[in-house]
């Protein structure tokens, strides 16, 4: 690969829109759900367990910052 190009690349990479987040609150017929765009579908609280839908704004809201803060990488101690 030659340098210009290896150049133009690490500079798309600085410029280049933030990942985006993989849960997502959103509207669904008469309430809210969080989404999981990667299972693309409604978010599980947990392996095989209740779907994160049916719930107030608030409520779908606290489920999505709980499960973004469960896949961070916990610290090494």
């Amino acid at each position: 690969m030659s340098r210009q190009l290896q150049q133009l690349e690490g500079i798309a990479e600085m410029h280049s829109a933030p990942a985006q987040t993989r849960f997502v609150v959103r509207r669904g017929s008469t309430d809210w759900m969080v989404y999981d765009r990667e299972l693309k579908g409604p978010a599980q609280l947990k392996k095989d367990g209740r779907f994160a839908e049916k719930l107030s704004k608030e409520q779908a809201e606290q489920v999505k910052q709980l499960l973004t803060e469960a896949l961070k990488p916990k610290p090494v101690t």
